[in-house]
């Protein structure tokens, strides 16, 4: 930064990470007067505020035929299965009245499979595998497969996809 003397006009240049507090105390290179920093808390205030972190918050969009749920803090567990109570009711002979289980928890999303055929996962740049009687996270889009196997162009099957939101 570029500061004028006010006693002799001398142009000084500071280094920014030098100009620290209310009050700094530098010299100018000529003079020796010590120079004046008008606006600083002004700045320091603009600064601090652009330092803060910005808390992104993420949500899973599970999407099933015309079904679209999300699953985030507000709506942190959605239940899939055969039952109609369920949030995704799959009607299919290999899936369990409640099967599996999508949910939001510090931060970070899980499938819970609670079926006897398994859930089927296939996430981007993974193998696909299943599910039995455990919870596994969920780190990238991909599909479920409850009870059965699916692929990223099967029609049966259970679209999430992450999405982040300031």
């Amino acid at each position: 930064m570029i500061i004028y003397c006010e006693e002799c006009g001398f142009k000084n240049t500071i280094d920014e990470a030098l100009v620290k507090g209310p009050k700094p105390q530098i010299p100018c290179g000529k003079c020796g007067d010590f120079l004046r920093f008008y606006g600083l808390k002004a700045k320091a205030l603009k600064t601090s505020a652009s330092k803060k972190k910005k808390v992104t918050r993420s949500c899973l969009i599970l999407k099933y035929g015309k079904v679209v749920v999300l699953v985030n803090e507000s709506n942190s567990r959605v239940e899939i299965g055969r039952q109609k109570s369920n949030d995704i009711q799959v009607v299919n002979n290999r899936v369990s009245r409640t099967h599996a289980l999508v949910e939001y928890k510090d931060g970070k999303f899980y499938l819970t499979d609670q079926s006897s055929n398994g859930t089927y996962l296939l996430m981007e740049g993974r193998k696909g595998v299943t599910v039995r009687k455990k919870e596994i996270m969920l780190t990238a889009k991909g599909v479920i497969g409850p009870g059965y196997k699916v692929d990223f162009k099967s029609p049966d099957a259970i679209y999430l996809l992450f999405e982040q939101t300031p």
